[in-house]
C-alpha cells in the first residue's frame, strides 16, 4: 500500500470482480418474462378468434415501436444536476460543467442530436465541457467528428474520455479528430482546472473494456485537490470510491438500458454497466452521474437522450445520501 495525499490504497487497482461481466449485454428477465406472457395472451386470442382484442393489441404495440424508434431517439432533454459536497473548493461553488456522453456518430439521430446540443451549450455557457466516451459508432463518422467537436467552447476547455465503441472504430484515428478539434483526449491522464486561485483535477481512465483503466495513473498529480473523474462505464464507480478526494464521476455508456418502463427496469445493461445505469448516486465517497447518452441505437422507451448541466456547490447534503437538486428539463429540438 502506499500513501499519496488522502489516498491509500493500492499503486496499481486491480479491477474489482463485481465489475467483471463475461457477457456482453444482460438482458432482463422481467422484459423477457413479458414477451412470454404477451405471446401466450396473443395465442390465447387467436384460439378464440377475438380479433378486435388482437387488432387492438397490433395496432397499440405498432404505436410504442414507431415511438420508441422515430419519436423518443430524436427528443432530446437537458438534465440538470447539483453535486453539494464539503469537499469542492469554496472558490468552485457554482461552477458548471456541460457533460454530453454516447454521441455515436453515424447512428441515426446522432448528428441532430449533437447540433441540438451545441446549441445548448452555446446558450447555457457552462465553464466546462466534457464528453464522456463513444463519440463515434461508424468509421465513416470519425472524419466529421473534428469539424462537430470544434464548435463546442467553455472557459475552461472541453475535454474527451474513449468508450467501447471508439476503440471498435478504431482509437487513433478518433485521438487524432479530437487533437484536430482541440478537444484533449484524457486516458489515463489529468488536468488541474484553476479558478480564483483553488484548483479542481479533472482526471480522465482509458476505456476498461478495450483499453487500460489505470484510475491511479490518471490521478498522479491530484495531490489532495478534489478530483472529478470521466469514465465512460458507470461501475468504474465500485473502484473509484476507495479514493477519497474523487468527489464525483460522470458516466454513460448504459443508455438507460434503451427501454425502462417502471416494474420492468431496463431492457438491457452492458459490460460494465450492470450496477448503475442511469441517474445520480453517491457510492460510498463518491458521486456519480450517469447520463442517458445523447445517440447510440434508435430505440428508445423512458430512456431519452439527454445533455448534463452539473453545477458543483461547496455544501453538505441537504439530507443525508440525498442531492439538493436533481431536475430535469425537457427540451426538444432535434428532429430527423
Amino acid at each position: 500500500m502506499s500513501k499519496h495525499g488522502t489516498r491509500l490504497l493500492p499503486e496499481s487497482t486491480p479491477v474489482p470482480l463485481q465489475i467483471r461481466k463475461p457477457a456482453d449485454v444482460t438482458y432482463s428477465w422481467r422484459w423477457q418474462l413479458l414477451v412470454l406472457l404477451a405471446g401466450l395472451w396473443g395465442w390465447r386470442q387467436l384460439q378464440h378468434r377475438h380479433w378486435h382484442r388482437l387488432t387492438t393489441a397490433l395496432a397499440a404495440t405498432l404505436g410504442v415501436a414507431w415511438y420508441a424508434r422515430y419519436r423518443e431517439p430524436a427528443m432530446p432533454v437537458l438534465r440538470r444536476i447539483e453535486i453539494c459536497d464539503p469537499r469542492i473548493p469554496v472558490e468552485f461553488d457554482g461552477f458548471t460543467i456541460g457533460q454530453i456522453s454516447d454521441i455515436h456518430l453515424g447512428q441515426p439521430h446522432s448528428h441532430a442530436n449533437l447540433h441540438w446540443a451545441r446549441d445548448c451549450m452555446r446558450e447555457l455557457r457552462p465553464d466546462l465541457i466534457v464528453f464522456t466516451g463513444d463519440l463515434v459508432n461508424e468509421r465513416p463518422a470519425i472524419g466529421t467528428l473534428a469539424y462537430e467537436l470544434r464548435h463546442f467552447q467553455a472557459p475552461l476547455g472541453c475535454f474527451a474520455i474513449a468508450g467501447n465503441h471508439d476503440y471498435v472504430e478504431e482509437i487513433d484515428d478518433v485521438i487524432q479528430a479530437c487533437a484536430l478539434a482541440g478537444v484533449p483526449l484524457l486516458r489515463n491522464t489529468g488536468v488541474a482546472l484553476h479558478r480564483a486561485g483553488a484548483t479542481l483535477w479533472l482526471a480522465g481512465v482509458d476505456d476498461i473494456w478495450h483499453g487500460s483503466m489505470r484510475i491511479e495513473q490518471a490521478l498522479h498529480g491530484a495531490d489532495q485537490h478534489a478530483v472529478i473523474l470521466l469514465a465512460h462505464a458507470p461501475d468504474i464507480v465500485l473502484q473509484a470510491s476507495a479514493y477519497t478526494n474523487i468527489v464525483l464521476q460522470l458516466s454513460g455508456h448504459v443508455h438507460g438500458g434503451h427501454l425502462h418502463l417502471p416494474g420492468l427496469g431496463p431492457l438491457a445493461r452492458p459490460r460494465y454497466g450492470v450496477h448503475y445505469t442511469r441517474g445520480t448516486h453517491r457510492v460510498g465517497n463518491t458521486w456519480m452521474h450517469v447520463s442517458l447518452g445523447l445517440s447510440g441505437r434508435a430505440l428508445r422507451l423512458g430512456s431519452p437522450p439527454e445533455v448534463g448541466l452539473i453545477t458543483l456547490r461547496h455544501q453538505a447534503p441537504t439530507t443525508q445520501g440525498t442531492l439538493a437538486c436533481n431536475a430535469s428539463t425537457g427540451a426538444s429540438g432535434a428532429s430527423t
